[in-house]
């Protein structure tokens, strides 16, 4: 199963990307294929209508397409997106064929606050829905991340651990019955 992950800030030290990369370990430790997209990768243009998309939104673009799922590690700003995942969401669903008609999609945050991000997941699940992707119903979320990710991104607290095994295992189980390998 390939398994495309996006996400964590444009911030070297982001707690997302710290997050993010932790999932990307745990999905190759059980023989996933995984294509990350995190810091440099997702710094885009602004999406302008009649321009080309960048080589970036492109490769991101073929990826999806390929991914029988994908997981967003999506920082919370203001309890929304954060503009430059807005922004190559926003590029990828120019390009055709649409990789979101279908797709499963697990959500994930972490932050330093008691919710963990999860009030900006709120907005993700209402785009997705408009572009025709499928947020599983259950989310990785981290509060007090700074305190509770170790250096790898594992969360340290037991039943946030427990969580993202369960939650994890849940959401490829969807995928690999909405979409199976071909």
């Amino acid at each position: 199963m390939h398994v495309a992950l996006m996400g964590g800030s444009l911030r070297p030290a982001s707690l997302n990307a710290r997050l993010l990369h932790h999932l990307a370990g745990l999905l190759e430790a059980q023989g996933r294929e995984v294509s990350t997209f995190v810091g440099e990768a997702l710094r885009l243009p602004l999406y302008e209508e009649g321009l080309a998309a960048p080589e970036g939104a492109q490769v991101l673009h073929e990826a999806l397409r390929q991914a029988q799922g994908l997981v967003i590690v999506s920082p919370e700003y203001n309890s929304g997106i954060p503009g430059h995942l807005k922004n190559a969401v926003d590029w990828i669903s120019t390009m055709g064929p649409s990789p979101w008609q279908g797709l499963p999609v697990l959500l994930c945050a972490a932050s330093p606050g008691a919710f963990g991000g999860a009030r900006g997941l709120v907005a993700w699940r209402a785009t997705l829905a408009n572009m025709g992707a499928l947020a599983y119903p259950g989310a990785i979320t981290v509060p007090h991340a700074d305190q509770q990710l170790d250096e790898h991104g594992a969360p340290t607290d037991p039943r946030s651990a427990a969580s993202v095994d369960k939650t994890l295992g849940g959401f490829l189980a969807l995928a690999a019955r909405l979409r199976p390998e071909p």
